[in-house]
């Protein structure tokens, strides 16, 4: 009976964008800080886990955890303790506690609705795309996530979509909609440093792991662009499918999927040669997509269907069709490969997924 009782106690603490339809660069604040509602987490520790889990091809819901209204965007921190959720229409980041799978603090966004969020690689800050509707807000929040206080906020071109930071940390990259270019800013000042020419209306952004080359989604061009960092020019433009969304690149480096919004689509296309390699129909308006860190399968958010298409790379065919929420726009996974969570915007929740056995 004692054994039992022991066990009981041990698992209750230890329990596990979008508008919604929607070339070369010369080189490398509005509003009072917001304060969190509730005492901040600690200060997240740099690195990641060193155990991967591996993934399965029929991952399972495990959690919905309720966020603030119109939740368009999450990220997961480098650590793995907590994620983000963008609210846009709640002016807030909700901050989930992904070891309890509970939002343990809300943090005002006074200057606008935040749309999207990145982190630093070490966890240290975090980076906050912010506009609204008729486009008089254009501006990138810069969080410091030891306080949860916004430190200041950087002035962009028009509708800053799906920022990302450079490997290294110097650097954050933000599409800019309706500017059709890539503002890129220094970590250091705080300041736009340049802003790099791309085909219309660049939606998200990534970066390979030596931080050599960066992969853009053009969601009105069709297009993907291949930017080269170190002069900040375009090498080279992907046609991939009608209104990519989103791109991520796989953890060996070989492959960029992107999501093709009004086809309905995955594209995998080849870092080797810049072509795409196959095309993978998935579930209705897939606004994002992401890998798992072990490269066996990728995960996209599809808006129309309420549901995550589950890809293996290599038979190239969806292992599975998992039901989310209302209009699911984003998913990020945690770095160890344990979990996937996935924005519902019109339910205002998260939906957590095992990924792995």
């Amino acid at each position: 009976m004692l054994t039992v009782i022991l066990l009981l106690v041990f698992f209750a603490v230890h329990r596990p964008d979008s508008r919604r339809t929607s070339t070369a660069g010369t080189g490398p604040s509005l509003g009072a800080p917001a304060a969190s509602s509730v005492p901040a987490l600690p200060a997240p520790k740099p690195g990641r886990p060193n155990a991967v889990a591996a993934s399965i091809a029929v991952p399972f819901v495990a959690a919905r955890i309720p966020v603030g209204s119109a939740p368009g965007f999450i990220a997961v921190a480098p650590d793995g303790r907590y994620a983000y959720t963008a609210n846009r229409d709640a002016k807030s980041l909700s901050v989930i506690d992904t070891t309890l799978n509970t939002v343990t603090a809300t943090i005002p966004v006074t200057a606008g609705p935040p749309q999207f969020v990145a982190f630093a690689p070490d966890g240290r800050r975090a980076y906050l795309s912010i506009y609204d509707n008729d486009r008089s807000v254009n501006l990138v929040g810069v969080l410091d996530t030891a306080s949860n206080k916004i430190l200041t906020t950087v002035q962009t071109g028009l509708s800053p979509f799906a920022l990302t930071v450079t490997p290294d940390g110097k650097y954050v990259y933000v599409p800019e909609h309706d500017s059709g270019r890539i503002s890129v800013i220094s970590t250091a000042t705080d300041a736009v440093v340049t802003t790099i020419n791309v085909p219309p209306n660049p939606h998200s952004i990534k970066f390979t792991n030596d931080g050599r080359r960066a992969y853009v989604a053009n969601h009105d061009s069709n297009v993907v662009s291949v930017l080269a960092t170190g002069s900040n020019t375009v090498l080279a433009t992907v046609p991939t499918g009608m209104s990519p969304h989103s791109v991520a690149i796989a953890p060996d480096q070989t492959t960029v999927a992107d999501v093709n919004y009004n086809e309905h689509t995955v594209s995998l296309i080849d870092t080797a040669t810049n072509t795409v390699r196959a095309k993978i129909p998935v579930g209705a308006h897939p606004q994002d997509v992401a890998f798992a860190p072990d490269g066996q399968h990728a995960y996209t958010a599809n808006s129309e269907s309420g549901t995550v298409s589950v890809i293996d790379p290599r038979t190239k065919e969806v292992s599975a069709t998992i039901p989310t929420g209302k209009t699911p726009t984003s998913i990020a996974v945690s770095p160890n490969g344990q979990r996937a969570y996935v924005t519902n915007f019109d339910s205002g929740d998260v939906t957590v997924l095992n990924i792995a056995g």
